[in-house]
């Protein structure tokens, strides 16, 4: 591994771990983009008679995180390179199966930028996808986590600033 990229891999890890320090699901900051993002996923769901989604700090750290990975690795997968598949994350990220008698969880993935990194697009084109619209309108799920992450040095085609934006959905009811 390069220089370079083993400082990013521990600058992720620090961060990672600050989230995860958060004492309570109140102590979670969100930016800008990502209330935006939980703004409209509960838009959406209300519209339709929905429950309101709650913000879970063990899915925004599992969403963030892989955001963020997406913006260093640079690839586009729900799926690390590493092969750590997304329900993994999740569970990896504290939002465990263990202890509970329903576990139910889902994810949508997007990047963009310039106006196609604006969360109100991101949520539209989610909604625009059978798939996509499925996780955000699933009747169970009660908690969200949005990661909504910016890099500079572009992915793919794209040159200058990319957004990656990771929603995680999910349920867990405790025995």
């Amino acid at each position: 591994m390069k220089p370079s990229r083993i400082i990013v891999v521990l600058l992720v890890a620090v961060v990672v771990s600050l989230v995860l320090a958060a004492p309570s699901l109140g102590a979670v900051k969100l930016n800008k983009y990502e209330q935006q993002l939980v703004a409209q996923i509960n838009k959406q769901r209300t519209k339709r008679g929905l429950a309101k989604l709650r913000v879970n700090a063990r899915l925004v750290a599992a969403a963030r995180a892989h955001s963020t990975d997406m913006g260093v690795q640079k690839y586009f997968d729900h799926t690390s390179p590493e092969g750590e598949r997304w329900s993994s994350r999740l569970v990896r990220y504290g939002y465990k199966r263990k202890g509970c008698k329903y576990w139910r969880a889902g994810e949508n993935i997007y990047y963009g930028a310039g106006l196609y990194s604006s969360p109100y697009l991101v949520v539209d084109s989610w909604m625009q996808s059978k798939r996509h619209r499925a996780v955000i309108l699933t009747k169970v799920f009660r908690d969200i986590g949005v990661g909504a992450v910016k890099t500079e040095d572009g992915y793919g085609s794209i040159d200058g600033v990319v957004w990656f934006f990771t929603l995680d959905l999910g349920r867990r009811i405790r025995r």
